[in-house]
């Protein structure tokens, strides 16, 4: 694996938005697979200067969801 999806994979920092890209690598899915659970409501996106980005907060409350729900 190398040093930057190591780096993705991590526990969460300081970092405010993570890209779909990112949040890609950290669930080791596609990224057509988190537009998807944008689109279905199971992760809430915002639109930053035209793209969307996924607040840690939220990114929190689903793995917290993830946990609970089995």
């Amino acid at each position: 694996m190398t040093a930057w999806i190591q780096r993705q994979k991590t526990a969460l920092t300081t970092k405010q938005y993570y890209r779909v890209g990112e949040l890609a690598v950290r669930f080791d899915i596609s990224p057509q697979t988190i537009y998807r659970m944008i689109d279905l409501g199971e992760l809430k996106a915002v639109r930053l200067r035209g793209c969307l980005r996924v607040s840690t907060e939220e990114l929190r409350r689903y793995e917290k969801r993830r946990q609970t729900d089995g």
